[in-house]
């Protein structure tokens, strides 16, 4: 055989595996486009596959959780095929790097636009794609279009369309509802092997994120810390960050801060490392909540701007960073700005935040309309805050139930958690400071914790909780 008839074989064998291998294991992909397009000078026609390639590359860029490569990558499809064909063959990538670059809404547009378009190619799983937008957005609904045209056999794609169906049935505040289509798409993905999972990754992330917002901690840890094994098994890094973040929250709630603070880092070093806004923003907003539990109000107060900064205003990450900076500003003793914040992104019935962010929204509101003394405001809000406190109050089997405290011993633990010395909080509640230390002492032996930080963490995940009037 010559050399020729040689490469042609060898460029042959690679063209036609790369879209086989790129699902499951997207760097060998990168490596059989690079490789096949270097032997496209011994290959005369060769050249007319070329664009496939370098799709099939920048894809398998985005995949791996590389917007620099993928970009550079489609720049030389778009050059070799006409700007005219981006939408129709690749909304996808172009969804990817507007997310990457913090365009939120842009990557909506593009992909709405694709579903849309008459010529447009893989319509379902764009769709998919589309109702994913709305994970953390729930304003909008479009999971039962894309689950009508899943193939029974696509398991992760109908795994996934239930998530975000079950999202949407909670933004519905349907809880049961939301809960039965959690239960059947973790059912699917229990049933998938880590290699089968290395398909669609991105599934363990959101399904871990579902299960968190609707109280199934234990779970959502489960999920979380598989995604990350099948995401450096596969060499898939994309949904590393969110799922870092997704752990953090939950150490966040049982008031470890050490480990939240370290699984937060972790999350902001994937997220800039890949350079993805979007995933930035919300790793940073995790390390601000972790940064407020601390008693760290700078370092809360600079996670939460940087993050509105690096994404679209009133995307869904921008949002969730405007309420931690309203929570900055609260505890740094600003209420007017407090109520500003919190109104500005959630809108004056709270209509703009998903149902697991209205809770806290209100309970901000009704607090810093207290300390303004604007009474009637605050009655008003706490309601709210009760009736979503009541919609998600979903405790784990098994789990280990709130600390109870006296009203004296948990007004004195929600200003630990906003980050007051007990000098502060002895001259608010005007009792001696020794008396602030008695009860601190008293707190620490019945939530078991040793320091401060840990205390503000639990109260800040609702689990140190005044006893009922007898």
């Amino acid at each position: 055989m010559d050399v020729i008839a040689q490469a042609r074989a060898a460029f042959d064998v690679m063209a036609a595996g790369v879209d086989t291998v790129l699902t499951r294991n997207p760097r060998l992909a990168v490596d059989w486009c690079q490789a096949a397009l270097g032997l496209l000078a011994a290959v005369p026609d060769g050249r007319r596959q070329q664009a496939d390639l370098l799709l099939s590359m920048a894809r398998a860029h985005a995949r791996i959780g590389q917007p620099a490569q993928c970009r550079a990558a489609f720049a030389q499809w778009s050059a070799l095929v006409g700007p005219d064909q981006e939408l129709k063959q690749a909304a996808d990538v172009l969804a990817f790097l507007s997310l990457a670059d913090g365009r939120f809404t842009h990557a909506r547009v593009i992909l709405r636009g694709a579903v849309g378009h008459p010529a447009a190619v893989n319509t379902g799983s764009l769709r998919l794609e589309l109702a994913a937008t709305a994970f953390w957005d729930t304003r909008w609904s479009w999971s039962d279009a894309a689950l009508a045209v899943i193939k029974e056999e696509q398991r992760l794609q109908r795994a996934h369309a239930l998530v975000l169906l079950a999202v949407e049935a909670l933004g519905r505040e349907e809880v049961d509802h939301a809960l039965r289509l959690v239960k059947d798409s973790a059912d699917l993905v229990d049933l998938r092997t880590d290699e089968e999972l290395a398909e669609r990754p991105v599934i363990m992330s959101d399904l871990g994120w579902a299960e968190t917002h609707l109280g199934q901690n234990q779970r959502a840890r489960r999920r979380f810390l598989r995604g990350l094994l099948v995401c450096e098994a596969s060499g898939q890094y994309l949904p590393v960050a969110p799922l870092q973040a997704g752990l953090a929250e939950l150490a966040l709630r049982q008031g470890a801060l050490s480990t939240s603070a370290d699984r937060a880092e972790r999350a902001v070093s994937a997220a800039r490392s890949l350079g993805h806004n979007d995933h930035w923003a919300m790793a940073l907003v995790v390390r601000g909540e972790v940064a407020l539990a601390s008693g760290h109000l700078d370092q809360a107060l600079e996670d939460a701007t940087c993050a509105m900064r690096v994404v679209d205003l009133d995307s869904p990450q921008w949002r969730r960073a405007r309420l931690t900076y309203a929570t900055a500003v609260l505890a740094d003793g600003d209420s007017a700005g407090c109520v500003r914040a919190v109104l500005d992104v959630a809108g004056d019935e709270l209509g703009e935040l998903p149902v697991w962010e209205r809770r806290r929204a209100a309970n901000l509101l009704g607090r810093a309309e207290r300390a303004a003394g604007r009474v009637q405001h605050a009655v008003r809000w706490e309601k709210v805050r009760a009736r979503y406190e009541a919609l998600l109050d979903l405790p784990e089997k098994n789990a280990a139930g709130p600390v109870q405290v006296s009203r004296r011993e948990f007004e004195i633990a929600r200003l630990v958690s906003e980050g007051r010395t007990n000098r502060q909080i002895a001259r608010l509640l005007e009792v001696s400071h020794k008396t602030v230390e008695t009860h601190l002492a008293r707190i620490f032996a019945k939530s078991g914790v040793s320091s401060r930080a840990e205390l503000a963490g639990l109260t800040v995940a609702n689990r140190v909780v005044a006893r009922p009037r007898a």
